[in-house]
This record gives structure tokens, sequence and C-alpha cells, in this order.
């Protein structure tokens, strides 16, 4: 009897690994060089470098492609990308960073995203209407938005990718969420998104 148990629990947990996910691991070195490179392109804090490379697994199906997509998935710290898209990569290094800071903050976070859908000063215009479709959806996409369902992970990761990482493009009150991860460059300076290779 036990050995039947047995023989039947190895031959399922067999036949699940032949479906299962490939387990994360270590980055390769092309997948580290790219996400040094996202870390240069763009101005991520040395808190947040070094906070995400220390909590995350890192992976990247498809180098030579920069079409986008990817995702967060907290029970295995991985951040899988489809494709070395910048965009992407900014929104889900974001979804790894707000995680473990979300608890508690996250109807602040909606407020501000709230504040920002009405904010009317022109330089925040670009995510002021990215808060906008947040908050209230897009009725000729049949989408009700975030707020309805108080997502603030992917109001966070939005903005984030959103503003590529340039937080002169959210005022103070949206920048204090970023705290660690971003560094505000000066008035002056190019636009990290400008300057990049592609989005």
């Amino acid at each position: 009897m036990w050995q039947w148990i047995k023989d039947t629990w190895r031959q399922s947990r067999d036949l699940a690994s032949k479906y299962a996910t490939p387990p994360s691991g270590a980055a390769t070195d092309e997948e580290q060089a790219f996400l040094e490179e996202v870390f240069a392109t763009f101005p991520f804090a040395e808190e947040g470098k070094q906070w995400l490379q220390a909590h995350i697994h890192f992976k990247v199906q498809d180098l030579a492609s920069a079409n986008g997509g990817g995702y967060w998935d907290p029970s295995r710290d991985l951040v899988f990308l489809y494709t070395a898209q910048y965009e992407a990569a900014i929104h889900e290094l974001a979804h790894a960073w707000w995680h473990p800071r979300r608890i508690g903050q996250e109807e602040a976070m909606m407020r501000a995203t709230i504040r920002l859908s009405e904010e009317s000063d022109p330089r925040y215009r670009r995510t002021q209407q990215l808060a906008y479709g947040y908050i209230h959806g897009i009725p000729e996409q049949n989408w009700p938005g975030m707020l309805i369902e108080r997502n603030d992970w992917e109001m966070y990761a939005g903005l984030a990718s959103g503003m590529m990482a340039d937080l002169r493009l959210v005022p103070p009150y949206v920048r204090a969420f970023y705290d660690g991860l971003f560094t505000l460059l000066p008035d002056d300076a190019p636009s990290p998104a400008q300057q990049a290779r592609h989005g």
C-alpha cells in the first residue's frame, strides 16, 4: 500500500514538473547586463538598485526583441520580461519595489493618483492623463479603470513606466512614493527616455 502511494506521488510530481514554469534561478550574464543597462540609462537610486539586485530574480525571455510585456511574481521574487524593453523593465521593477512597501500605503497611493488625475500644472500633463485613465477608466475601450478594483500596485507601476523613471514628470506629492527607487534629475538634464536606444 505504502509503495503504491509513494509511486503514485512520484508519478504525479514528475508529471507536474513537465508543465511547471522553469525555476527562476540566477540571471544569465546577458540578463544581468540588460538589468545594469536599465539602471545606467534611467535614474534609479543607489538604494533601489542595491535592493533590487539583492532581492529579486531577473529573467528575460528574448533579449533580441524590445516588443514589451512581462510580469512580477512575488511568490518567487521574480521579475520576468518577455523582451528587453525598457518600459516593461521599469514597470516590473517598480512592482517588485512597491510590493513589500505598499502595506499601509495603498490608500495614500490611490489618493495621490486621484489628485494627479485632477492636476492642472502643464508640466505633469503626460502623467495626469495616465492617472485620469487609471481613476476614471476608458469608456471607449470598455475599461473601468483601476480605482474600482482598488488597484494601487498597477497605479504605482503604471506611473513608474509612464514617466520612464523621470520624477520630474510627476508632482512632489507623487514623487514621495518613489523615494529610494528613483533619483530626481536636475531640471536641465536631458530626458532619459529620449536618450534611450528604444522605449
